[in-house]
Parts: structure tokens; C-alpha cells; sequence
């Protein structure tokens, strides 16, 4: 009699749901599974260069289909509208508006996590986001930027984060007849230290971005931005970037999530409400600490958690053991504009420090990093296993740390370095 297949069903094809799907194919590929890996798009689109694709740069760009030839995984391009935890279902559309209904043993949830339209009126009527495709995603400004440089239009970019600073500079050194403002909550870059903010700061103004910082946006009009002190300004376009929420539906399906609604998960990825689902990547939040202080939304944890969950399930399919999540952080980088960028070492709980590195050798070790998370997750398919991390032993190290106090009540606890 034929052993039935195992059905592990991924839901998200970003970074971490595609290096976790090419590396467990890999390591079951003699196992009894069916792998289905599904997304609303067919196209892997990098995130880290979706400014880049913003003002009709090239970038990596392919489908999922010729990513997925000659593996046992199927790929079904869907948007998922609901999960059904007790009966192990999920419900999905498909491009036809199809509803379907997809069963599985196991579910990884890859979701990722999008811009937040809307908290702030008129961000989702109004502002453009570096979404991948959409009526006013980076796709459509694509389009809509080389009309306003043609007549010397202006753009406000809302969000000081790293995604609003690489945007901002984009656009200000792509197309230079337009003039372009950023308005920040904060003060611009200081939480990666002064060093840092003051050379992101000077670059941008050399770029002849005005930068208006400590003001928070309350609304988006279809030409103007108005801030909390009742200044409006005037704008042909704005792009919002203030910001990352994760889908609702792990909250809705009855999941345990924290309050920005990632689902939490033990040491080795799976929900700590439902053990036979794992959610891996920005949708996702540990419960434990994995050797570094904060876990942050990126392409390098994505891939990390990405290699682990599928450490984990194929442990699972193979009868093995595996190491709960651990990890440091290394090095984090910035672009400033087309060949400029500014990239500095990160201590292992994510703290930066110096020196860095500015201009086009920082630019050149930015998309070298980039290039590194791509190809780290398209050579799963071939060698899975490869993808390797440093920080392996953190976790046993912060676990002995919380119990310090408990086994030496009177020493000094000192944090990770």
C-alpha cells in the first residue's frame, strides 16, 4: 500500500517562504511530501531594491515557476482570504476569483508584512508605497516619476526609516529636476547613532532633498501633506513608507500573535497555540529570546528564519533532532542614491558601531549583501544546507543568562555583547 504524502502547504513566496520551500524540497527530496507553495504574485521581486525598481532601474526579477522547474514543489499564484486551523484548511482566490480550498499536515505561514496604509486619512486614497505591483505601488511610479521630472514636479516622501531615506535619495538622484522632501517623525537616521545620521543627512542634502524632521503626518491630500502642526505641503506625489503591519488573518483564524499581529512562535518556528503551523519571516515574532535583543523586520532574518523552519520540518519528516533559532546580526546597509550608500558593522544584538563606509565602495558592499540574500535563496534549490549563519550558540547563551539570577542570586547579570 502507498505511504501517503505529507502536504506542507507555504503561504508566501517572499524571501523567507522561498528559501524555506527550495531548501526543504531539497532535503525531503527522497521523502513521501507534497510541497505547495502559494503567493497573490508569479514574479520573486527583491524588496531591498523595490526603490531601485521605483525609478526603472534593473533588478532581479523572475518567476516562481521557472524558479520551481525541476523541483516536486507546485505553485499556485492566489491571494489567501482565510485559515481554518481546526480543520487544517485554507481558503484562497485565485486570479479568476476562484475560491479554493487547500488541506495540509503541515502549514508554514510566509506572509511577510506591507505597508501601513491606513492609520494615518488619505494614505490610502492618495499616496503612492513601494509595494511591488498595484495602482500605486512602485510598479505605477514607474510610470507616473519620468512625467513629473519632465515638467520639474515635486515628491514627498513620508518615513524616516531606512526605506524612506533610500527612497527619498533614489529619486532625488535618479531625476534630479524633481524636488523632493522627506518628512520624519523623529530625528532623521539618530537611532543608528550620530555618526551615521550625520553622514545620511549630508548626503541626502547634497542630493537637494529638504528634510523636514521632528513633524508627524496627520493626513495625505491629493496634492499636499498635511502635518500635526497644521503646516501643509504642497506635492504632485507622495510616497508613504511610515511604517510595517502584518496580515490580520493569523489574529482572525484564532492564532496567537503579539499586538502588531505576528504570530508567535517557540525556538524552532512553530505557533506556540498550534504546533503543527510555523510561521517564519516578518509575520512572525519569538517568544524566546534567539540570542539577539530585538528580532527586525529584514531580508537577512527572513532568510535565516526561512533556512531554519525548514532545518525544523524536514527534522521532523526525517526523524532527526534540531537546534532552536539563534542567530547575531553583522552589518546593515543603506542606500543613499544610485552608487552611494553607507554601510556599517552591527554588534551581534543588532547595536551599531564604527567605522563605516560611505560612496560607491559602500554601495558595492550594499548590493553585494543584497546579491548574497538572493542567491543564498535561489542556490537552496541545488545545495539546500548551504545557507549557513554566525550566532549559532546565542540562544544557549541568553538562556544562561536569564537563569543567572535564579542560580547566583547575588552576581551582576551583564547583557550579550
Amino acid at each position: 500500500m502507498t505511504q501517503p504524502s505529507t502536504r506542507i502547504l507555504v503561504l508566501g513566496a517572499g524571501v523567507a517562504g522561498l528559501l524555506f520551500t527550495l531548501r526543504l524540497a531539497g532535503k525531503v527530496a527522497r521523502q513521501s511530501v507534497q510541497i505547495t507553495l502559494v503567493d497573490e504574485s508569479d514574479t520573486f521581486t527583491v524588496r531591498p531594491r523595490l526603490h531601485e525598481f521605483a525609478t526603472k532601474q534593473r533588478v532581479f526579477r523572475r518567476s516562481f515557476p521557472q524558479i520551481l522547474r525541476k523541483t516536486q514543489v507546485q505553485f499556485l499564484q492566489a491571494r489567501v482570504t482565510s485559515l481554518d486551523p481546526s480543520q487544517h484548511r485554507v481558503t484562497v482566490q485565485d486570479q479568476q476569483q476562484q475560491q479554493h480550498e487547500l488541506t495540509y499536515d503541515y502549514l508554514v505561514y510566509a506572509l511577510g508584512s506591507l505597508t501601513d496604509r491606513h492609520s494615518v486619512p488619505g494614505v490610502a486614497e492618495y499616496a503612492y508605497s513601494l509595494s511591488a505591483r498595484g495602482p500605486f505601488s512602485a510598479e505605477a511610479l514607474r510610470e507616473t516619476l519620468p512625467a513629473l521630472q519632465a515638467r520639474g514636479g515635486q515628491v514627498i516622501v513620508c518615513g524616516g526609516g531606512a526605506t524612506g531615506i533610500e527612497t527619498a535619495a533614489q529619486v532625488a538622484s535618479v531625476y534630479p529636476q524633481i524636488k523632493v522632501s522627506l518628512v520624519t517623525h523623529g530625528s532623521l537616521a539618530l537611532s543608528w547613532g550620530k555618526s551615521v545620521a550625520d553622514a545620511t543627512r549630508h548626503r541626502l542634502v547634497s542630493l537637494g532633498v529638504e528634510i523636514v524632521d521632528q513633524s508627524k503626518v496627520s493626513a495625505v491630500r491629493v496634492h499636499s501633506v498635511v502635518l500635526n502642526q497644521g503646516r501643509e505641503l504642497a506635492c504632485d506625489l507622495c510616497i508613504w513608507t511610515g511604517g510595517f503591519v502584518v496580515s490580520p488573518l493569523a489574529r482572525e483564524a484564532g492564532l496567537a500573535v503579539n499586538e502588531r499581529d505576528q504570530m508567535l512562535v517557540d525556538p524552532f518556528l512553530r505557533s506556540v497555540s498550534h504546533q503543527e503551523i510555523y510561521a517564519i519571516g516578518d509575520a512572525a515574532s519569538p517568544v524566546e529570546d534567539p540570542g539577539v535583543a530585538h528580532v527586525r523586520m529584514s531580508a537577512f532574518t527572513a532568510g535565516i528564519m526561512g533556512a531554519h523552519g525548514a532545518d525544523c520540518v524536514s527534522a521532523i519528516l526525517t526523524g532527526s533532532t534540531t537546534k532552536p533559532l539563534s542567530f547575531a546580526y553583522m552589518a546593515q546597509a543603506i542606500a543613499l542614491g544610485r552608487h552611494h550608500a553607507i554601510f556599517f558593522p552591527l554588534s551581534p544584538d543588532d547595536r551599531p558601531r564604527s567605522p563605516y563606509i560611505t560612496g560607491w565602495m559602500g554601495s558595492l558592499v550594499r548590493a553585494a549583501a543584497v546579491n548574497f540574500v538572493v542567491t543564498a535563496t535561489l542556490m537552496q534549490r541545488r545545495f539546500p544546507g548551504l545557507f549557513a549563519w554566525l550566532g549559532k550558540g546565542r540562544y544557549e547563551q541568553a538562556q544562561r543568562l536569564s537563569r543567572a539570577p535564579e542560580e547566583h542570586p547575588l552576581l551582576p547579570v551583564h547583557p550579550l555583547s
